[in-house]
């Protein structure tokens, strides 16, 4: 796969889910795949560059990664789509929940490939 000309930022405030996604997302071949530790550092590296994707945990300190889309949403120029990343298994329908947040998809962590193929193909082809 070769997504040469897409560029990406994950945030997350897990440096090591950092650098496994990162790794994971080698074989797409993008452009650009950012990381960010927070939600703020995130929303102003989405402020200064042209994103193709956002991937975002939402249990993040200070901000969490909906406040984050709130924030960004909010900004009618906003169309990114933004794909939460979480471990978060306690809420029931956890898919349909984050969904109705307003994110355009979910993945799950642990990182199911076939998932995260399934989530890039949905945006990039």
């Amino acid at each position: 796969m070769n997504y040469n000309d897409k560029k990406i930022i994950i945030i997350d405030d897990n440096n090591m889910m950092l650098k496994i996604a990162t790794k994971i997302l080698e074989k797409y071949n993008f452009k650009l795949v950012d990381t960010k530790t927070n939600a703020t550092d995130g929303i102003n590296a989405i402020n200064e560059n042209k994103y193709d994707l956002i991937i975002a945990d939402d249990m993040m300190p200070e901000i969490s990664g909906t406040e984050m889309l709130q924030k960004l949403k909010s900004n009618p120029n906003f169309n990114i789509p933004i794909v939460v990343l979480t471990g978060n298994t306690e809420i029931p329908n956890v898919k349909n929940y984050y969904l109705n947040l307003g994110f355009n998809d979910f993945l799950s962590k642990p990182i199911d490939l076939n998932e995260l193929d399934r989530v890039i193909n949905k945006f990039f082809i």
